[in-house]
Parts: structure tokens; C-alpha cells; sequence
């Protein structure tokens, strides 16, 4: 897929990069993803003095962004987490490090703070170049209840006058669109 795949869900009124009014629910507390192997705590992030999302606290947490819908009520559920972390001053993978290997049709769950579960598909996976102007468009609403999974990728380019030491060259974005209904409404269909 490619980024323009992504952005077709967006709502045609949205504004680039900007969100209007969400839907109001319950939080995320958890999100799985089984295939490649996370199943981690969610933190809900705002923005940074600078209007820049912020980002989880550790390596092992994702980030979901109050600026975007809460999971489950029929718009973009912004996340994020790292692809890399140092752990007592070694280097290691971060919550999303294998993001750029989920497949079209992956499962994706989370659970929210009401006790329920909403499941979702992967849709596309995608890097795009980290300064690319149309990247922030993946945060803005959408028609359809879907989630959307943001990491670095690409290779490290080194920059001392960044404060964090430089930047990965781009960003690996998930899309997953909500399977109907609540996953434990399923859990005994099979499916």
C-alpha cells in the first residue's frame, strides 16, 4: 500500500493535521498485537509545548493520543511506541519494533478501561520519509472506525543538534479498520 491509501479514509472535511470535536468513551488500557508478539499498557498523550504528539515514557508503553477518537467510536485512534529503547544504558527493541512486519488481515485488540475489547484488521502498513508534509494527515478524523499505529524506521541519521541526538529517516505506519462488533461478542463464534 502507500500513504495515499491510508489518507483515503480520512473525513473529506478534515483539515490537514487538525482535529475537530471526538466522540466521547471509554479509554484504551491495553493493546495486543499476537503476530508480533506485543501486548503493552497504553498511556494517553497529549501534545508538547511545540504542538508535537508526545511520546510514551519507556520503551515497553504505547502512547494513545487524546486528540484523536477514543477505539471503538467510528473514527481514528491515534498510537504510538517506540522501535528502539535503552534499558539500562544497552540498546533494545521497543514495544513497536516488528510494526513494519504485520501483514494485511493481522488482528490488532485493545482493551478499554469499560472492561470491553475491540478488535480491528490491518488494513496497510506503510514507511514513509519522517519529514514527509502529509505525514500528520494519518492523525486527522476518518469515516470509519479504524486505528492508526505510528514508529520510526528506516536508519538512525545522526544530527547532535537534535537534543535526542538525531531522527530516524522515516515512519512506519499501520492502518487496521474495526472487525463489527465486541470481541468478546465473538469470542465463541470462532472467528
Amino acid at each position: 500500500g502507500s500513504l495515499e491509501d491510508i489518507l483515503q479514509e480520512r473525513e473529506p472535511s478534515s483539515s490537514p493535521g487538525r482535529q475537530g470535536s471526538q466522540p466521547e468513551g471509554p479509554a484504551p488500557a491495553r493493546i495486543a498485537i499476537p503476530s508480533i508478539g506485543v501486548d503493552a499498557a497504553v498511556q494517553a498523550k497529549g501534545r508538547d509545548p511545540q504542538n508535537y504528539p508526545e511520546v510514551p515514557d519507556s520503551g515497553s508503553d504505547v502512547a494513545w493520543y487524546t486528540f484523536t477518537a477514543p477505539p471503538g467510536r467510528g473514527s481514528n485512534a491515534v498510537f504510538s511506541g517506540h522501535v528502539d529503547w535503552y534499558y539500562w544504558g544497552e540498546p533494545g527493541e521497543g514495544v513497536f519494533y516488528h510494526l513494519r512486519e504485520l501483514q494485511i488481515g493481522d488482528e490488532i485488540t485493545v482493551d478499554l478501561a469499560d472492561g470491553n475489547q475491540v478488535r480491528y484488521r490491518v488494513t496497510g502498513n506503510v514507511a514513509v520519509a519522517y519529514d514527509d508534509p502529509d505525514v500528520v494527515k494519518v492523525m486527522d478524523p476518518t469515516s470509519k472506525d479504524v486505528v492508526t499505529l505510528i514508529t520510526c524506521g528506516g536508519t538512525w541519521l545522526r544530527d547532535y543538534s537534535n537534543p535526542a541526538g538525531g531522527n530516524y529517516s522515516h515512519r512506519v505506519i499501520v492502518r487496521a479498520e474495526r472487525v463489527s462488533g465486541l470481541a468478546s461478542e465473538q469470542a465463541g463464534s470462532g472467528g
